[in-house]
């Protein structure tokens, strides 16, 4: 139970990173819609989490 509480707070900090990124970018990439710009920062934000993740995922893989 510990464990699962402990990715879901995790889970929930990068959610909360995501929403934060995204929004910066919005800010940051003035020259387009808001909208748009949004919608680019959360797709730039995946995918350095799912590299990342990826990335984790593999190097514990390598250790066994």
């Amino acid at each position: 139970m510990k464990g699962i509480l402990k990715y879901l707070a995790a889970g929930i900090l990068v959610a909360l990173g995501g929403m934060f990124f995204s929004d910066l970018t919005g800010s940051l990439f003035n020259g387009m819609p808001y909208g748009d710009a949004v919608t680019l920062g959360i797709g730039m934000y995946l995918c350095v989490v799912v590299v990342v993740c990826t990335g984790m995922i593999i190097s514990r893989l390598d250790k066994k």
